[in-house]
Formats: C-alpha cells, structure tokens, sequence
C-alpha cells in the first residue's frame, strides 16, 4: 500500500524531473550566438575595463572585435565544450537565471562596467565550483582572445615571440 508521503514525494519528484527535461529542451532551442552576444556585450567591457580605449567611439570597436575574436577562439573548441559554453551563455541571457546567478535584473549589455565587475568577482571567489569554473571560462576566452592579436601585446610588455 502506497503511503501519503511516498506518494507525494513521488509526485515532487516526477514534477521536478519533468520541469528540469521541459527546461533543457527549451535550452537547446535557444539560438546560441545571440545568447553570446548579449552575454559578452556586459562581460568584455567588465573584463577588458583598463586595456579598452576610452574614446567611446574606439571603446565599442574595441569590444566588437573583441566579441568577434572570442567567436573565432569558441568555433575552435571541441563540440562538447562549444555546447558547455553554449549552456551557460543562454543561463547567462535568461532573464529569470541572469537574476538568480548574478544578481542582475536588467540584460548584461545595459549593466554598468562595476556592476558585471561586481558579479565577475562573486563568481571567482563563490564557494560553487560551478560559478567559479563560469568566471575562469570568461575571463580566459576574454583576456586570451585578447592577447592573441599582437597590436595588443605591448601592453602587457610582451615583444612577440623570439625571432629566430
């Protein structure tokens, strides 16, 4: 004989299985370079904040070409960790998980550069390994896609590679 209980946990569980499968189907749907657009339109300004011009004109080629050179580093990620990244840009552009995870009630592009440094540095220093694992993809396709282009270099002192 089923129990009250048993049959309400049951019940609970079977609801939070159906949402979670509900969920990650709309997830995949979800058109992910759109997703990454508006993620990278607050986060690489936050990231890149001193190395950008601060010509306002300059600034927002700056971070197009930035956003385009992070485009060319994800295309060239093995298809699991393309669909990671893909994962959390779309947990990162929806509404309801960019307030719960970060904190911000409106898109990452209309959030200030402190504000997306604020929520960047909870994440490095969250006791999830999850929202920190987030912050150090971020940061490394910014700053690495970033660095690649030697007009950048000079900045962090580096001459190029030894001539030989």
């Amino acid at each position: 004989m089923v129990r009250r209980r048993t049959f309400l946990k049951l019940g609970l569980g079977g609801g939070a299985l159906l949402v979670a499968a509900g969920a990650a189907s709309w997830l995949a749907m979800r058109d992910p370079r759109a997703d990454r657009r508006e993620a990278l339109a607050g986060v690489i300004p936050a990231i890149l904040d001193t190395a950008l011009p601060a010509d306002a004109v300059q600034r927002a080629r700056a971070v197009a070409q930035a956003s385009a050179a992070v485009e060319v580093a994800i295309g060239a990620l093995s298809a699991p960790a393309q669909d990671e990244l893909a994962q959390l840009f779309a947990l990162m552009a929806l509404a309801p998980t960019r307030l719960a995870l970060a904190g911000l009630a409106r898109p990452w592009h209309e959030a200030d550069v402190a504000e997306v440094s604020a929520v960047l540095q909870r994440w490095r220093t969250h006791r999830l390994e999850l929202l920190q694992s987030a912050y150090h993809a971020l940061h490394d396709l910014v700053t690495g896609s970033w660095y690649a282009e030697p007009a950048h270099w000079a900045a962090i002192g580096y001459d190029g590679p030894p001539q030989l």
